[in-house]
This record gives structure tokens, C-alpha cells and sequence, in this order.
């Protein structure tokens, strides 16, 4: 009887993940065929009974109403059958009903401790959303790893790529290290949640039924106390009315003894009567005969009157002994049934605190409450003393830890693994990335050894003086060659900038040596003229594959604007589509298609349920959704309403920051604008500084975007402008704002140009100078 009073908490206390075994577990050994069969074998053993119950009922009705058809001579004679006849009818249905009960119980106790399906379904469908948005995202490496190949293929040979990919590297291992260490937080603050909410749960359930234990007790108790009473005064009415009805009987038999020896004197009496008659007749026949007698008569005559009288007396006590007992008995027939209803409100008062009891939880069910919560709290949180440890574990309750603990270690290993997966995956990718890196590094590597055996050539042919004169006369350099120089070196640094720092030894040092030697200016110019044909070659060929490079950049960005614009007209044309669909089938609920066959028509009536039917129906929505259009149109009217100067700042503050690619390009141009123009110190905080101003305006035309600007934190009025109104404000706000940072612009600029141009009138004179005298390069090169 323990199972179905916990019954109604067992479902609540399962824990709110039923794996996907446990579940499937439960219903292969609960063999719902079997069980099946079990209740139709109960379900026609009811169905007997009731028919068995039906036809004692009428049973009972055709005695009851011969009963009282009888006579009340037979009444008793027919009472003790009837009575037996209840009893049994009771015992039967006392019978189906334990039965009924029986069957109930049996299958409730089965059903009780069932897990809930509904967490392992949405487990299953959380699993798969994020198996596909795993596979989704490993689409997009693919893609990127794809790009990355295509781009290593393509800049091969270059020092930015190699960068980027070096930056892309960091970033890769960074989002990888955030990502699985988001994860692991996340898992983390999940499970500290889910035990903390559960925990809550619990404790809170044990709460309430330590309190419904202690109320269930207090109850029981009372009632046990008012059921003592009440079966004391039970036994003490059974006990008087059994008194009362001996004493009645008693008193009735004394009755009906007297009753009898007055009909005993009577019939005596009226047997002498009838002498005493026979006697004056015959006396009265002698009168005439004897007068002497008359004394005698007259004796007999009062003897006679007086035995009337008696027998008058008699006759009236033995009515009203009639009518005393049959009061009696009618009082007494009502206080049995007095005594019947106040039994049958004893009875119902005890079957509903039985039912009470019943739905009460039990010690034993607060106990495996308690020890539940406390082998929670040891899989959770490992906090669980050995005292308590030993009675959670004693037992029965040996077999439900170790589930809990094993489900609780199967749902851990799945996440351990799915994150190695993760992290193998990600390390795989981090694997190919060094691959490449490792690749490219030693590619650079190549070509600075290249490049260190081209300088070495060049070394080598300043220190031979077997090839002098062997080249001079193939060269028309005129003194101009030393500007087309220094343009090329330029062009070379800003293309190859390694080799830039090792190429600029052997132009520092020819000034010195030429100026000594005049005599090996030829060999000196014919090694210079090697080289710069080496450098002009590797100019060319770097032009070339930069023009092809941009020429593919501008038919791809061609092709994207087209497959855009297509795009575009494509998605219009199919949610125009939609809408037709909709109305085709708005139209065929009025009235049936009559062309076409039948399961075309079923196919529009039902509708398509694929992702494209939800995508475009959404746009559809969004198109005709009327409070969209009247935020847009509330938002064009807002904008119309603004000033002038409103409008230039709203309009450059988005265009310029708007955009994070046009922010990033133009901070770079600024910055390599700076590098290539400007020498020294002054250069990196000159580009500090203005990104700085930009970052600072950034935020600045942001906040007054929104309207910040103009009030402080607790509500008042900045800058002194409490007279006038918050649009005022937000608009001087605004335009203060435009017009310093045009002026920050305007500052940067100038400070920029002045610096390139004292670097240029500071270095640039000096090194043309130096060049032409040296090297004596010919002009028109």
C-alpha cells in the first residue's frame, strides 16, 4: 500500500533528463503486451463481477419486497434470510471492490516509477540541432581552409600573406582556446544550475512533506483518537440497545405470559359463565317449582356480574398491553435505525480518513526522499558525509545510487567526448595551420637565401676587377639614372621590404670606395647595372601578376554584383510566388480545383511544410506586416524633420564609421601613408594619435547619435543649457561634434604633410646627390 501513496511524488522527484537508455530500458522489461493481456483478464473478471453484483441487487429487491408483503407473523422468520442476504451482497462488493483496488494498484505501481519521455525527445532534438549547426560550421572551415589554400597558392612569395596567416593563426588558436573555454564554462554554470535548481527542488519537496508527514501524523493521530471514541460509543449504544432489547423482549415475553393466563381465565370464566347460565336456566325452569331457592339465585346472580366485570378488566389491560408494546417496538424500530445512520456516518468518516491516510505521503517515502537528495548532492557537489553515505547506500536504495550514478557518469563521459571531438578537431585544424606556417616560413626562408646569394653575387663582382670594362658600353645611363634609382629602390622596399634592409648596404658603401678609386667607376656601374636589371625584371614581374590579380578581383566583385542583383530578383520572384500559392490556397478551401487531377489539388489543399515554405513565408510576413511599415515610415518622417546640420552629421558620422571596412582601410591608408613618407621616432605616435582621435570620435558621434550626450547621469542639464529644450541640446551636441572632427582631420593632415615634406627637403636632396655623383648613372633610363 506504499506505492500508490508515493506514487504522485515519485513522478516529480525523477530526475528532469531521462537519458534516452533509461527510457528505452523501462519500456523493453515493462513488456506492455504482456500487460496488456494481464488487464483484459482483469477487465472481464470486473466486468463478471458487475454482472455477478447486478443480479444479487435484484435478488435483494425481490426479498426486500416479499419482505414487506409478508405478514408480520413471517417478518421474523424472513428477517435473519434477509439479513444474511445483505451481508453477503456487502462481502461480495467488499470483494470487487479489493479486487478493482487490487488491479489499480498493481498497475499504478508499475506505472509510477516510469521516466518521462518528453526530456530524452528534446535531448535527441537538441543533439541533432546542434550535430547540424556543428556540421554548418564545419562547412564554413571547409570553406575557409578552401580559401586559405587558394590564397597561400596565389601569395606565395609574399611577406603579407605571411602575416595575415600568422594573425589568422593567433586569432584561430585564441577563438579556439575562448570557444572551448566558453564551453566548459557553460557546461559548468549548466550543471551548477541544474544541481542547484534540483537541489532547491528537493529540499524544498522534503520541506513540504516533513510538513504534510507532521500534519498527516497530527491528523492521524486525531483521528485515530475520535475513531477510538467513536467505536467506544459504538460499543456502548450496541451494548444498551442489546440491554434495552433484552430488557423489551423480557418485558414482552412477561406480556405475552399474561396475555396467555388471561386468556386462560378468561376462557375459564366464560366456561363457568356459560355453567352459571346452564345453572340459572335450569334454576329459574326450578323456580316455579322451588321458591325456596331464591336466596341461591340471587348468590349466583352477583357471582355471575362480578366474573363480567373481571373479565371486562381483563379484557381492557390486555389492550392496553397491545398498544404499550406496539409503541415500544415502533420506538424501538427507530432507535435502531438511529443507531444504523449514526453507524453509517461513523463508517464514511472512517473511509475518508482512510482515503486522507492513504494520500498523505509515509515515513518511508520522506526517507527516500531524503536519501535521494543526499546522493544528489553526492554526484553533484561530492559533499556527503560517510554516515549519510552508508544509509543512502544501504539496501534497496544501493541499486538506485548506482543508476543515478551511472547516469549522471554516462551524461558526463557523452560531454567529454563530444568536447574531445571538438578539441581534436580544432587541434587537427591548428595542425595544418602550423603545416602551413611551417611551409611559408621555410619558403621565406628560400628566398632571403636567395636574396642573401643574389647580394653575395653583388659583393663579389665590387671586389673582381677582371670584369671591368665588360658592360659599360652596353648601358646609355645619363645622370638621371639616379632618381630612377632611388624610385626603384623605393618600389623594391615597398614590394619586398626584407630585402630592402639587406639591399641598402651596397649603395651606403660605393660612395666612400668611388671617391677614392675614380679610376673603377665601370666595374662599379656595370654591377649596379646587373642589379638594377634584376630589380626592374622582379618590378615587372610583380606588376603583372598585380594587374592579373586586380583584374580578377574585378571580375569576381563583377560577377558577385551580378549573382547579387540576380539574387535579389530571385527571392522577389519566389515570395511574389508564395503570395499566388497562399491565394491558390485560401481559394481551394472555398471550392475544389475542377483541372488537373485529384492529388494535385490534395498537394496545394495541404501545403508545403519544408524550410523554404518557413523562410519565404517569413519575408512575405515581414513585407506585409503593417507595424514594420509604420515604424519605417515613422522613422522617414523623424529624419525629415531633422536640420540641415543634423542631417550632414547623421549622414557622414554613417557613412564614414558607419562601415567597420571603411574605418579599418582608411586607418590603414593613413598609417602606410605615414610610414612611407615619414623617418624617426615621431611616425608611430603620429599614427597612435590618430587612431586614437578616430576611435574618440567614433564613440563621441555614437553617443550623441543616441542622444547621451545631452544629460548627465542623475538627470540634469550639461554645459550649462538647462533654459533650453533636449532637441536644442542634442542638435548643438551633434554638430559641435561634426565640426572637431573635421578639425582633428584638418590638424592630422597638415601635421602629416609638413613632416614628409622636411623629410623630403632634409634626406631626399642629400642621397640624389649622393647617387648621381657616385654611381654617374646616363639619363633617359
Amino acid at each position: 500500500m506504499d506505492a500508490p501513496q508515493g506514487g504522485s511524488d515519485g513522478d516529480k522527484t525523477n530526475p528532469s533528463s531521462s537519458p534516452v537508455s533509461v527510457v528505452s530500458n523501462f519500456w523493453k522489461e515493462f513488456d506492455l503486451e504482456k500487460e496488456k493481456s494481464v488487464l483484459d483478464e482483469q477487465g472481464l473478471r470486473i466486468a463478471e463481477n458487475q454482472e455477478n453484483s447486478q443480479k444479487n441487487r435484484r435478488k435483494l429487491a425481490e426479498s426486500t419486497r416479499d419482505f414487506k408483503k409478508a405478514a408480520p407473523e413471517e417478518k421474523l422468520s424472513l428477517f435473519n434470510s434477509l439479513l444474511k442476504g445483505y451481508q453477503e451482497e456487502v462481502d461480495n462488493l467488499t470483494k470487487r471492490a479489493k479486487f478493482g483496488e487490487n488491479a489499480f494498484l498493481n498497475i499504478y505501481q508499475k506505472l509510477y516509477e516510469a521516466p518521462d519521455p518528453y526530456p530524452a525527445l528534446a535531448s535527441i532534438s537538441e543533439q541533432d540541432l546542434k550535430i547540424s549547426e556543428l556540421e554548418s560550421e564545419n562547412r564554413k572551415m571547409k570553406v575557409e581552409l578552401e580559401e586559405f589554400r587558394t590564397e597561400s597558392m596565389h601569395l606565395k612569395n609574399q611577406q603579407a600573406t605571411i602575416r595575415r596567416l600568422e594573425e589568422r593563426n593567433r586569432q584561430l588558436e585564441q577563438q579556439m582556446e575562448e570557444k572551448v573555454k566558453e564551453i566548459v564554462e557553460m557546461k559548468q554554470r549548466s550543471l551548477a544550475e541544474e544541481n542547484q535548481k534540483t537541489l532547491e527542488v528537493l529540499k524544498d519537496r522534503e520541506q513540504s512533506l516533513q510538513d504534510q508527514l507532521r500534519q498527516a501524523k497530527e491528523s492521524v493521530s486525531n483521528m485515530q483518537k475520535l475513531h477510538e471514541l467513536a467505536q467506544s460509543q459504538l460499543f456502548e449504544l450496541r451494548a444498551q440497545s442489546e440491554e434495552d432489547r433484552a430488557a423489551k423482549q423480557s418485558e414482552v415475553n412477561l406480556l405475552m405470559d399474561e396475555v396467555e393466563r388471561a386468556q386462560t381465565r378468561l376462557f375459564s370464566l366464560e366456561r363457568e359463565k356459560g355453567l352459571l347460565r346452564s345453572q340459572l336456566q335450569s334454576a329459574n325452569e326450578e323456580s316455579e317449582n322451588k321458591r325456596s331457592d331464591v336466596d341461591s339465585n340471587a348468590i349466583l346472580e352477583n357471582s355471575l356480574s362480578s366474573k363480567e366485570k373481571i373479565i371486562s378488566e381483563l379484557n381492557m389491560e390486555l389492550h392496553n398491553i397491545e398498544t404499550t408494546l406496539s409503541n415500544e417496538r415502533v420506538q424501538h424500530v427507530n432507535e435502531i435505525k438511529k443507531l444504523n445512520s449514526l453507524l453509517n456516518e461513523k463508517d464514511v468518516a472512517l473511509e475518508e480518513m482512510k482515503k486522507e491516510l492513504k494520500a498523505r505521503p509515509t515515513e518511508k517515502l520522506v526517507d527516500d526522499l531524503r536519501k535521494k537528495v543526499k546522493i544528489l548532492q553526492a554526484v553533484g557537489y561530492n559533499s556527503i558525509e560517510a554516515e549519510d553515505w552508508e544509509a543512502a547506500t544501504s539496501g534497496e536504495e544501493m541499486s538506485k545510487m548506482e543508476s543515478l550514478l551511472l547516469d549522471k557518469n554516462k551524461k558526463m563521459e557523452h560531454e567529454l567526448t563530444q568536447l574531445k571531438v571538438k578539441l581534436s578537431e580544432k587541434t587537427s585544424l591548428l595542425e595544418t595551420a602550423e603545416g602551413k606556417i611551417v611551409e611559408l616560413a621555410e619558403k621565406v626562408n628560400e628566398q632571403q637565401k636567395l636574396i642573401q646569394k643574389l647580394e653575395d653575387d653583388i659583393l663579389k663582382g665590387y671586389s673582381s676587377k677582371e670584369k671591368k670594362g665588360t658592360l659599360f658600353d652596353d648601358w646609355d645611363l645619363s645622370e638621371s639614372g639616379g632618381n630612377e634609382l632611388s624610385e626603384v629602390r623605393k618600389e623594391f622596399s615597398v614590394i619586398c621590404p626584407m630585402y630592402s634592409l639587406t639591399a641598402a648596404l651596397p649603395f651606403e658603401t660605393v660612395g666612400p670606395h668611388m671617391e677614392n678609386t675614380d679610376q673603377k667607376q665601370v666595374s662599379a656601374d656595370q654591377d649596379q647595372s646587373s642589379m638594377l636589371k634584376v630589380i626592374c625584371n622582379q618590378r615587372d614581374r610583380f606588376r603583372a601578376r598585380l594587374r592579373e590579380t586586380e583584374e580578377e578581383i574585378r571580375q569576381l566583385k563583377e560577377k558577385i554584383g551580378e549573382l547579387t542583383t540576380e539574387l535579389e530578383k530571385t527571392k522577389a520572384d519566389n515570395v511574389k510566388l508564395y503570395g499566388k500559392i497562399r491565394y491558390v490556397q485560401d481559394y481551394n478551401q472555398e471550392k475544389v480545383i475542377s483541372r488537373g487531377s485529384k492529388k494535385y489539388a490534395e498537394d496545394l489543399e495541404s501545403g508545403f511544410t519544408s524550410d523554404v515554405e518557413s523562410k519565404y513565408k517569413k519575408i512575405y510576413e515581414d513585407d506585409i506586416n503593417p507595424f514594420a511599415a509604420f515604424s519605417k515610415k515613422e522613422r522617414d518622417q523623424r529624419y525629415k524633420e531633422l536640420g540641415f546640420r543634423d542631417r550632414i552629421t547623421l549622414s557622414s558620422g554613417r557613412f564614414l564609421l558607419g562601415n567597420k571596412y571603411g574605418f579599418v582601410s582608411s586607418s590603414i591608408a593613413y598609417t602606410v601613408y605615414s610610414i612611407l613618407y615619414l623617418a624617426g621616432s615621431l611616425v608611430p605616435f603620429l599614427a597612435f594619435f590618430f587612431l586614437s582621435v578616430c576611435t574618440f570620435v567614433k564613440v563621441a558621434i555614437t553617443l550623441v547619435d543616441l542622444g547621451c550626450l545631452a544629460f548627465k547621469p542623475d538627470g540634469n542639464w550639461i554645459w550649462g543649457l538647462d533654459h533650453l529644450r533636449q532637441d536644442d541640446c542634442v542638435r548643438y551636441a551633434r554638430t559641435f561634434a561634426f565640426f572637431y572632427t573635421i578639425g582633428l582631420h584638418i590638424l592630422v593632415f597638415t601635421c602629416l604633410y609638413r613632416m614628409s615634406a622636411l623629410s623630403y627637403l632634409s634626406h631626399g636632396s642629400e642621397e640624389t646627390a649622393v647617387v648621381e655623383k657616385n654611381l654617374n648613372l646616363p639619363r633617359g633610363y
